[in-house]
């Protein structure tokens, strides 16, 4: 028995055809007795290929994979670069990452991101305009919605930190102005928008000037009994400062000043008819003792007079006034005004207080002294 030279199947020395592939036989026997000598020829050429195939794509795979790496670290010292805000040398780290790797999406990502955030500080820089560039912070921050990551939240604090450096810049320019009081809720409003220490102290002053005017427009129409345009001052004042103790109590005390007001004659001849008239004589023209009244002038230059009373009645007392001078050095007398108690009812033992800042210049340069003249109060 032999073997097929075209395929190798084992053939009988009479056959004439290869039954497994159907060539036809050699005549000579000799030809048919190695078995698949040939194979080996036959697949030289193939698997010198496959050899070559997969010693190329192994090849392609180290250097695309050393360009990736190299890639990726031009990709970290470009974000590195960019938490410094180095955009000349970040970008220059971006562009070597692309040209190693093309197909590196983030690299090409961070590479607009990184022509965007120049192109727009470079408008911020380039306008002179605070409100132009207040509208440029803002499209920006809108505009860094496709970004993501921490140098893109970093250069979203950048524009926040300029637009608060701004912002400040143009209400101390307001301030600078000497605007009028009307002009100083409008002020305030946009102060307290800002989220700076220096800003909340710029609220604080704003604040302190609406109060002080408040207060002072609403005793001169108490002195003229005019009880309506003074809460109307008063309740302007808590509009724009909704929880300031002290014009909540001055509004209470001149809402019990003219409840009193109007019922004085009422009241006066009730008591003249009480059995506790002695009492009464008490609580009506001794009812305040362990009066104090001072003045500072604290770092704001602005003048805080302020004092404390106790109620020495054996009923609660409503509305105390305290009537107080003040004098300079020579004794004479520069101004006189007047100040509510707060809380505004004070009961048996309980003490009061009052303060009031002024910001009156020539007052400030004169004062050395201050006295209470006289002290009125209501009873229930």
């Amino acid at each position: 028995m032999g073997y097929c030279p075209h395929c190798g199947a084992k053939v009988y020395l009479d056959e004439v055809f290869c039954i497994n592939c159907g060539n036809k036989l050699p005549n000579d026997m000799e030809d048919r007795l190695f078995k698949k000598r040939w194979r080996f020829k036959h697949y030289l050429v193939p698997l010198t290929l496959l050899i070559l195939m997969i010693g190329l794509s192994f090849s392609i795979y180290i250097i695309t994979s050393m360009r990736i790496k190299s890639a990726k670290s031009y990709y970290i010292e470009a974000e590195e670069a960019l938490l410094l805000s180095d955009y000349k040398l970040a970008n220059q780290k971006i562009q070597s990452a692309i040209e190693c790797y093309p197909a590196f999406t983030k690299a090409r990502e961070l590479s607009q991101f990184t022509v965007f955030s120049v192109e727009v500080l470079d408008n911020i820089a380039n306008s002179s305009n605070e409100q132009d560039q207040l509208q440029l912070i803002l499209q920006a921050k809108n505009n860094l919605t496709p970004f993501n990551g921490e140098v893109v939240e970093q250069f979203r604090e950048q524009l926040l930190n300029k637009q608060k450096e701004i912002q400040l810049s143009m209400v101390k320019n307001k301030l600078d102005a000497n605007p009028s009081i009307d002009d100083l809720p409008a002020i305030l409003w946009e102060a307290d928008s800002i989220d700076d220490q220096e800003a909340y102290e710029l609220v604080r002053s704003i604040r302190d000037q609406l109060i002080s005017h408040s207060e002072k427009q609403a005793y001169a129409y108490l002195e003229q009994n005019q009880f309506t345009l003074a809460e109307n001052m008063v309740e302007n004042g808590l509009y724009y400062l909704p929880d300031d103790e002290k014009l909540t109590s001055l509004l209470n005390s001149i809402k019990k000043e003219k409840e009193a007001f109007e019922t004085a004659e009422e009241n006066r001849l009730e008591l003249a008819f009480s059995q506790y008239e002695a009492e009464q004589q008490i609580n009506e023209n001794d009812a305040i003792d362990d009066v104090s009244i001072e003045f500072d002038i604290n770092s704001r230059k602005e003048l805080v007079i302020s004092g404390e009373i106790t109620s020495v009645a054996t009923v609660p007392i409503h509305a105390v006034l305290i009537h107080y001078s003040i004098f300079d050095k020579s004794g004479k007398e520069i101004e006189s005004n007047e100040l509510f108690v707060y809380p505004e009812t004070l009961y048996p033992g309980e003490t009061g207080k009052f303060d009031h800042i002024s910001f009156d210049d020539k007052i400030i340069k004169e004062i050395d002294d201050v006295k209470v003249t006289s002290i009125t109060w209501i009873l229930d």
